[in-house]
């Protein structure tokens, strides 16, 4: 069905309700005859953080009026109450009911505390599903001032002192640091960060490499080639949502079936006929 013909019949469900007389007081921005527009329901349909722009209020009152026009004219007309509007209505009114039965019952619940155990088990049961679309590299790389102290910072790391020690030691000197990084060639930046990575085996630092921010020190801890299974921390989040819905479709199907336990079904029609195959012999 179109939105905005599922939006006119939702109005006019509101409008069959009636008012509460424990309404909250509103705030008056038009009325066509004895039915008012409060800005309280504008802010409520604009979908915005903010509060409306009065371009928006003036907006909203003019189609508010259109609508509300042609909506009297179609009451005048006897359109709201055929049949054809009232099946629609009451199709609304279901399908708005299931969805809120649905949220309550199934989306709302707690499905989504997966495990990191479960993450490990699904990734290992699926590990030609997460192949990496290009080469990657898990790196650490740090940017210094001038050559001398990326030197200094690289003879360090050679002799023994762990990445992390050294950069405590040689901070002063630093203006960037990124640890444990998953990066391809469109996100290793700059340019030359890459030509250099992807010559560099596991674990190997490289030499300064001179740019026109400074001099980068690079560690390259894994090269993953395009077409290999890309590493856990890639696609963890993934992982999480597939078995998010996965749970949320065992909860579905539990419902359903526990819902229909509730009643006495009969179906009378066991098959259909096929009509391109069942023919009679002459």
């Amino acid at each position: 069905m179109n939105p905005s013909k599922v939006l006119f019949i939702v109005l006019l469900l509101g409008t069959a309700v009636g008012c509460n007389k424990n309404e909250p007081e509103r705030t008056p921005v038009a009325r066509m005859d004895n039915q008012m527009l409060a800005l309280e329901e504008i802010r409520a349909h604009i979908d915005t953080a903010r509060e409306p722009s009065q371009a928006q209020i003036q907006q909203y009152i003019q189609r508010w009026l259109t609508e509300e026009s042609l909506y009297r004219e179609a009451v005048d007309h006897g359109l709201d109450r055929t049949s054809e509007i009232n099946q629609k209505v009451d199709d609304v009114r279901r399908q708005l009911a299931i969805n809120a039965l649905l949220e309550k019952e199934v989306y709302s619940q707690q499905t989504s505390n997966v495990s990191q155990q479960d993450v490990r088990q699904y990734y290992d049961a699926h590990p030609k599903e997460f192949n990496v679309m290009h080469d990657m590299a898990l790196t650490s790389f740090t940017l210094f001032k001038n050559r001398d102290a990326a030197t200094d910072f690289r003879n360090l790391v050679l002799k023994g002192t762990p990445w992390n020690a050294a950069i405590s030691q040689q901070a002063p000197s630093m203006i960037l640091r990124i640890d444990s990084s998953y990066r391809t060639e469109t996100t290793l930046l700059p340019a030359e960060l890459w030509r250099v990575a992807s010559k560099l085996t596991n674990h190997e630092l490289s030499f300064p490499i001179s740019t026109d921010h400074g001099y980068y020190i690079l560690v390259v801890w894994k090269f993953i080639k395009q077409g290999q299974t890309a590493d856990l921390p890639l696609v963890e989040q993934e992982i999480r949502s597939r078995l998010t819905v996965e749970r949320r479709r065992q909860v579905y199907g539990q419902l359903v079936q526990n819902l229909r336990a509730k009643h006495a079904i009969q179906v009378f029609v066991s098959s259909v006929p096929d009509s391109t195959t069942s023919k009679t012999e002459e």
